[in-house]
């Protein structure tokens, strides 16, 4: 499920109508999708390990709120309130007022700027007029410095985010965490409420290498710049509680405490819970910290690799411990299709994209599901204009390029539900009338039913697949059957002899060559090739290749 904000809320009616037929055994999202899933998740866990199908209708109750609580699940911390004040205004004004009413957000700054303003010029001697000019200058500055205030003192000091995710002295109701982690709970154990947060060990169950629910979401690593799919973060890092207990409720809190060890290279620190420990709303939030909204999720590690990269150049360095920062899934993948995945398929698995209506007169219909196998092939194109649609284009093409195009590849694109949405739908849009976010779910129930009455053929879907395996599967084993061929099974033969690195014993090592040699030589129950392949097969063509498990 894709990342979008309140865009969300399309997901639980589809979650619900899908229940009626399948069993979810893997579930993966990321952002807004990372919070569906958590719930999708925990129903299923509530039918497929309590023996309480009732998750599901638990599970209904609690996203019927959203509506009505959308906009009061993001609670600023006090020192930010008048900002978010200021931006859930300019959504109902119009989006330039983010900038001209500006000096909303900070009332007493642009008070006090007026005044100092109009009295210079008072002292100066000014008339009316240049009072009147003074005061708007005055303003200005006085705006200009909060502003700059705020992005290089207030935000870092904060974490860069305007909202912890905890409920607020002044909130109506719980925050977005809070909420998330009750609904957790309720979902998953009923009216039976537990203290101990829901886990992935709980999904998991005893058998961790079949997983009764296999529960994934991504969140942004900013300071290694990449990835990580949870909860394996994958690398050893520990949690400063004190800090964490601005982000998490007491209970959660509490779980980590007893169930972490000491951090292996901090005394004053605890690691990171294990996969099996971990509490699920740690991963939501871990996946939902859209910048500036809300606060990053900090951990600290030793720097290793910056040590590595000093002494190369001659510096003698040891690791230094570093605050890492983890943020947005939808940052670096915003539409993780690839989770799950695997060459040939053994179960159907459906994808929920929340796309931007195109330009142009449109009907009524407002869900795509890609049936013939032309269909889903481009990506829709869209005009540029203005600073603001270029740097935003600019923004979307770095950080999803790769699921875009992923989106469009014949064994990918007719598992895909595309939800069309307005400009204010979804997305930033926190002030949606409930009437339009109720719209909006119902669109979700909408492809949950289409899908659930079978728009995705299961068949051709994996005929599809099969044709793009092949496909790539031939164009790998001509290529190494080559290679090998070449020149690079005799040095291989040599070199493993007493290879430099990788202590392998002599028989595995014999037994790697004996297989290299066995796959390279399908080449000949390859030939000869079919003719006319590339117009014969789907297209656009794929690339079978080896990626980073992140």
């Amino acid at each position: 499920m894709k990342g979008g904000i309140t865009s969300g809320v399309v997901y639980p009616y589809a979650i619900i109508e899908l229940a009626h037929r399948y069993r979810f055994r893997s579930i993966g999202g990321t952002s807004a999708g990372a919070i569906a899933a958590a719930f999708a998740a925990a129903a299923e866990y509530s039918r497929s390990v309590r023996g309480d199908p009732a998750g599901f209708v638990r599970l209904q109750r609690r996203c019927e709120e959203l509506p009505d609580r959308l906009v009061h699940l993001f609670q600023p911390r006090p020192r930010f309130s008048s900002l978010m004040a200021h931006f859930l205004r300019s959504q109902r004004w119009g989006r330039s007022s983010i900038i001209w009413a500006l000096p909303l957000a900070f009332p007493l700054s642009s008070m006090i700027g007026a005044a100092f303003g109009a009295l210079t010029m008072r002292v100066l001697d000014g008339a009316i007029p240049g009072m009147a000019l003074g005061a708007v200058v005055g303003l200005l500055v006085f705006v200009i410095v909060r502003t700059m205030r705020l992005l290089l003192v207030d935000f870092p000091a904060s974490g860069f985010g305007v909202c912890t995710g905890l409920s607020e002295p002044d909130g109506h109701g719980p925050a977005i965490t809070d909420w998330i982690h009750e609904a957790l709970q309720f979902i998953a154990f009923g009216d039976d409420l537990r203290r101990e947060p829901l886990t992935f060990g709980d999904l998991v169950g005893a058998d961790s290498a079949n997983p009764i629910v296999d529960l994934r979401m991504i969140t942004t690593n900013l300071s290694m710049q990449r990835p990580h799919t949870l909860p394996r973060l994958g690398l050893e890092a520990g949690i400063d509680i004190a800090e964490w207990k601005e982000l998490f409720p007491p209970d959660v809190i509490a779980h980590i405490v007893s169930t972490s060890r000491p951090a292996k290279h901090f005394a004053d620190l605890l690691s990171v819970p294990s996969p099996a420990d971990l509490p699920v709303v740690v991963a939501t939030r871990m996946s939902l910290s859209f910048p500036f909204l809300f606060t990053a999720i900090p951990l600290h590690v030793l720097d290793f690799a910056s040590a590595t990269l000093a002494r190369a150049t001659g510096m003698e360095r040891m690791p230094r411990r570093t605050r890492m920062l983890l943020a947005d899934g939808g940052i670096s993948s915003n539409f993780p299709i690839h989770m799950f995945d695997a060459l040939l398929p053994e179960r159907p698995t459906f994808a929920l994209s929340l796309d931007r209506l195109p330009d142009g007169p449109l009907g009524d219909e407002r869900v795509f599901i890609p049936n013939a196998a032309g269909q889903g092939v481009g990506l829709p194109i869209s005009s540029i204009a203005g600073v603001a649609g270029y740097a935003t284009s600019i923004l979307a093409s770095a950080k999803d390029w790769q699921d875009q195009l992923l989106s469009t590849m014949p064994g990918q694109r007719e598992r895909i539900a595309h939800v069309l949405l307005t400009d204010d739908e979804g997305g930033l849009n926190l002030t949606m009338p409930p009437e339009r976010s109720r719209a909006l779910m119902e669109r979700g129930r909408e492809v949950g039913r289409r899908f659930a009455e079978g728009a995705l053929d299961f068949d051709e879907h994996r005929w599809r697949r099969a044709l793009v395996v092949y496909d790539q599967l031939e164009d790998a084993v001509i290529a190494t059957g080559r290679t090998w061929s070449g020149g690079f099974g005799d040095w291989f033969s040599e070199y493993m002899i007493d290879p430099e690195s990788y202590e392998i014993p002599k028989g595995d090592r014999a037994r790697i060559h004996e297989r290299l040699e066995a796959f390279a030589s399908l080449m000949e129950r390859f030939e000869p090739l079919i003719a006319g392949k590339r117009r014969k097969l789907p297209n656009p063509r794929g690339r079978l290749r080896i990626d980073p498990d992140y």
